[in-house]
């Protein structure tokens, strides 16, 4: 079984929250722009003014206490083709995903902070080809790490990032099993069922230090890049070995900065690339968001990614995946 690939808060928001009483509270354009900048404190998430947006698939390197919750549905189509004996299955695949993330950070002696995370996603075939030859995955993880952060100047932010995850996965592959029973019952030993090839659970344990970076050059703009080495072995029926790296960027502008639009907007990309072992892929994202940034304690909003990769080994790699994460990270600073 192909290791699915990872979710980060990222990756890649549990249920949109609007919370109106700070929604209403409104500035006159006289004082929005300057009247109350946003102070830069040593665990806070603000820079030159800026208070900067939390992107699934870039971690950053501030140090803020904070709980988070998302929410975590997906759709994607490809195609493929697969034979059973004599018979060819062909077309297009679809298949949705649906899953949560929930988090909790705690910040202390200032440039310093633990977290831990709770995570599960399942991708599933919604059709009857698909079904087949997507079949239905499971993954429920449980991670920690830690941030020791460094300020640089009032504009600028550095910090080492080391976290270890593991993540229990269950897959049913309908396909590779009614080919294994078809091929075994021509044998003249007569029909065999092997549960390897219709049921796989595997355990994979990723371990991944990380370089972050985040810099405020205007008030309004944040721009954050993450670079990680990525350790991953498993355990159970099937085998997951190797290394990775891991390169991603955002950029967020937000709105409320500068006039009385609490809205922030925001871009982000991520690459993952596999350079030894098996059973890992290169998988990229690109996508962005969309937040309330009223309430300097709260960012609450979507974020929507498309992704490359393949769903399953027996699949063509598409572009045609779409995650959303919705949700929201408290702040405590």
């Amino acid at each position: 079984m192909r290791r699915a690939p990872p979710l980060r808060v990222l990756p890649l928001c549990a249920s949109l929250v609007v919370l109106a009483p700070g929604f209403a509270r409104s500035q006159s354009a006289a004082e929005a722009p300057e009247a109350t900048p946003y102070p830069a404190v040593a665990g806070g998430r603000t820079l030159n003014g800026h208070r900067f947006l939390p992107a699934a698939d870039t971690p950053w390197p501030f140090t803020v206490t904070n709980l988070t919750s998302y929410l975590i549905v997906g759709y994607g189509e490809t195609t493929s083709q697969f034979t059973i004996l004599n018979q060819t299955f062909g077309g297009t695949r679809e298949y949705a995903a649906g899953g949560g993330i929930l988090g909790y950070e705690y910040a202390f002696l200032d440039y310093f902070s633990a977290r831990a995370h709770i995570t599960e996603i399942i991708f599933s075939g919604i059709n009857g080809s698909s079904a087949l030859a997507v079949g239905t995955q499971m993954q429920l993880g449980f991670g920690f790490g830690a941030t020791a952060s460094l300020p640089i100047g009032d504009t600028a932010r550095v910090g080492f990032l080391l976290d270890w995850d593991t993540s229990p996965r269950l897959g049913l592959t309908i396909a590779a099993g009614i080919r294994s029973v078809a091929q075994s019952c021509q044998q003249p030993s007569g029909c065999v069922i092997d549960l390897s090839q219709i049921f796989a659970s595997t355990n994979v344990h990723t371990l991944s230090p990380a370089l972050a970076a985040s810099w405020s050059p205007l008030r309004a703009l944040g721009l954050t890049a993450n670079v990680a080495y990525q350790h991953v072995s498993s355990t159970g029926d099937t085998t997951v070995e190797g290394d990775a790296g891991y390169f991603a960027g955002a950029v967020d502008y937000d709105f409320g900065d500068i006039s009385s639009v609490p809205i922030g907007l925001q871009l982000q990309a991520s690459w993952t690339v596999p350079f030894s072992g098996n059973g890992l892929e290169h998988v990229t994202d690109l996508g962005g968001g969309i937040f309330y940034t009223g309430r300097k304690d709260l960012a609450s909003g979507v974020q929507i990614v498309s992704r490359r990769f393949a769903v399953v080994p027996n699949v063509d790699v598409s572009w045609k995946t779409y995650l959303a994460t919705m949700g929201l990270r408290y702040f405590w600073q």
